[in-house]
This record gives structure tokens, sequence and C-alpha cells, in this order.
């Protein structure tokens, strides 16, 4: 099938699904915690939020309904990579703090996926990896605009 009979949709799910898959088979080797592709990318988005960080507020940054983000948080908790703190001036709201073992396990799921970029980029050029990020960027942000 020719380029233009494909989709974006068509030409990015199959490359999206092999490098999931991918790191989905790394990770489950090569660590103690297994954790899905959307777990690790809840845990690392609370890592990286500079301020408290709200359950409810998750909900709504990620596009997810409460129960779905419940279930994450429930999972993640179990596993001892964050926990809960109820805010003393509303009781209402649970903070979101990733663990010690939270971080160890953030460090380890970017070492195996910064090794699998590498892989995956090997044989392309410094020009023709700008070229994709650009493209990418260019696609993503005119996505946001409609």
């Amino acid at each position: 099938m020719k380029n233009e009979k494909r989709t974006l949709g068509m030409i990015l799910a199959p490359m999206m699904h092999e490098m999931f898959r991918a790191l989905k088979q790394r990770t489950g080797a090569q660590t103690d915690v297994k954790l899905t592709i959307e777990q690790f990318g809840f845990l690392f988005a609370i890592s990286e939020k500079n301020e408290e960080v709200i359950q409810k507020e998750m909900a709504e940054i990620l596009g997810k309904d409460q129960s779905a983000i419940l279930r994450t948080v429930d999972s993640l908790e179990k596993k001892n990579l964050i926990r809960r703190v109820v805010d003393p001036k509303d009781r209402r709201k649970n903070f979101l703090m990733v663990t010690k073992k939270g971080e160890q396990v953030i460090e380890q799921y970017l070492k195996i996926e910064f090794q699998l970029n590498e892989e995956l980029m090997d044989g392309l050029s410094p020009s023709e990896i700008e070229t994709f990020l650009s493209v990418i960027d260019h696609i993503k942000n005119k996505a946001m605009t409609l």
C-alpha cells in the first residue's frame, strides 16, 4: 500500500505497538517490579510534577476517569511505589508521593527505555533524528490546535 493511502494512525500505531512490545519484553526480563506502560507513565508523571500532586488533578491531566486513576493508584501503592497522604486541610484530597522504591523503579525503567531508544535509532544520522523529532513535534502541536 502506498503511503498516500495510509493515515498517520496506520503508520504510527504499528510502530508504537512494536516499541511498546519491545519495552514490555525488556522491562519484564530486567526488572523485579512489573509495571504496565500506563502504570509507569503515571508513576513518572507524578515524579515530574514540581508541586503537590492531587489524585483528582492526575485524572484531569491524563484524561482518565477517577475510577481508572484510583485503580492505578491502588496498584502502585500496593507495590510500595507511591503513597497517598491525606491533606490535613481538606480530608477529601489525597496527595500522591513517589516513594524511594518508586524512584529506584523509575530510574531502572528509564535506563532500559533509553537503551532501547539508542538501539531503535541506530543507523539514523543525527540530521535524520532531528528531522524525525521536528516532524513529530509539528504534528503534535498541530493536533493540539484542532
